[in-house]
């Protein structure tokens, strides 16, 4: 990955329905090359996903995840199956898991699913405020 790969990253942080001709006009470099080097920073992985953020309002959680040692993997691969922010730990929490919810009840559902899987040991969950 060079300057020009985390430009266009950068850009598409700001803002993902930026156009290849848009991008390419900013850097000043062509379509074809901004459309190769997006294609590349995919299937290398380096960009996995093309989302939104939205300004509707809800609950915004942390859920803290221990596992049995010998299951650890087996519990990530199956959180990352329905949810895009996890994050592995070595200490006292395993995982962390991201979730937004439209409320409570729904984040209280959420984390009983969490809780219901096979090697998971205890959670915690933490509410963002605002």
């Amino acid at each position: 990955m060079d300057d020009k790969d985390c430009a266009i990253i950068n850009l598409l942080k700001d803002n993902s329905r930026l156009s290849n001709s848009e991008i390419g006009r900013i850097l000043r470099v062509s379509e074809g090359t901004i459309r190769k080097r997006i294609s590349k920073l995919q299937s290398t992985g380096v960009i996995r996903k093309f989302t939104i953020r939205t300004g509707l309002e809800g609950v915004d959680g942390i859920v803290l995840v221990r596992t049995e040692l010998k299951k650890s993997q087996e519990v990530v691969a199956k959180i990352k199956e329905s949810f895009d922010e996890v994050y592995e730990f070595s200490g006292r929490v395993d995982i962390a898991v991201r979730v937004n919810c439209n409320n409570l009840d729904e984040l209280n559902t959420v984390v009983n699913n969490i809780r219901e899987i096979e090697g998971v040991r205890n959670t915690d969950t933490l509410i963002r405020l605002n």
